[in-house]
């Protein structure tokens, strides 16, 4: 899967004049791709499965396989980022992120960049509209939630589905506006404090970070399928 075209500017901002002062949300949003990209690779590969399976396999196995092979791909793709130095020409947007934010922001907004996009293209995938404003905050909200808990656990026994969408739906009751930049908070604070713990180690190169980016991503992959299967 190719990395789709970058917005052109996080909502308040000028068009490729990002604001002085950023905070982590607002980098992921200078970064992340489009939702119409994401749909249209999204739905490149619903159809070449359907193609395939047609015969034997019902929709919701095929929906199944799709999910399991866009949680592959961006799996792979945050495992091989790395540091942001060696992609600032290849993920647009990701260099002028380094310029005015600093490295370190750039670092995680590049790993949650992709953990983003894969769960708006779970979220599609199960026949949410991702066009959507609400739906694209429910997509952070996953996505942030996921990755703090499989980067705070260290040990302790992982969240399983369930209580993964009951944490969800208590964010939901409320305004998401306010809980997408409550957790984004908390992403920024956790993802820096285990860079210096060297626990995560963004922006330290790809032979180092291929492990725990993979293993972080599939996290959040997995369990954004299991909650979009049932809600």
């Amino acid at each position: 899967m190719s990395t789709p075209t970058a917005t052109s500017a996080p909502e308040g901002g000028e068009p490729n004049k990002p604001k002085k002062e950023w905070t982590l949300l607002k980098a992921i949003e200078f970064v992340l791709a489009k939702p119409e990209d994401i749909k249209k690779e999204t739905d490149a590969i619903v159809r070449k499965y359907r193609k395939r399976y047609q015969t034997d396999r019902d929709e919701e196995d095929i929906k199944e396989m799709v999910a399991n092979k866009v949680i592959k791909n961006y799996s792979y793709m945050a495992a091989f980022t790395g540091g942001t130095t060696a992609l600032a020409g290849v993920v647009p947007g990701i260099g002028t992120v380094a310029a005015v934010a600093g490295g370190a922001t750039a670092d995680i907004a590049l790993c949650m960049k992709f953990q983003v996009e894969m769960v708006m293209s779970l979220a599609h995938i199960y026949d949410h509209d991702i066009l959507s404003e609400e739906e694209r905050r429910l997509c952070f909200i996953i996505a942030g939630l996921g990755a703090i808990n499989q980067a705070t656990q260290k040990g302790a026994k992982e969240v399983g589905s369930k209580a993964f969408t009951k944490m969800v739906q208590q964010y939901l009751k409320g305004s998401t506006l306010v809980a997408v930049k409550e957790i984004f908070k908390r992403v920024g604070i956790t993802f820096t404090r285990k860079g210096l713990e060297k626990a995560i180690p963004f922006g330290v190169g790809v032979i180092i970070g291929f492990s725990v980016n993979k293993t972080l991503t599939w996290f959040v992959g997995v369990r954004a399928r299991d909650y979009f299967q049932v809600n």
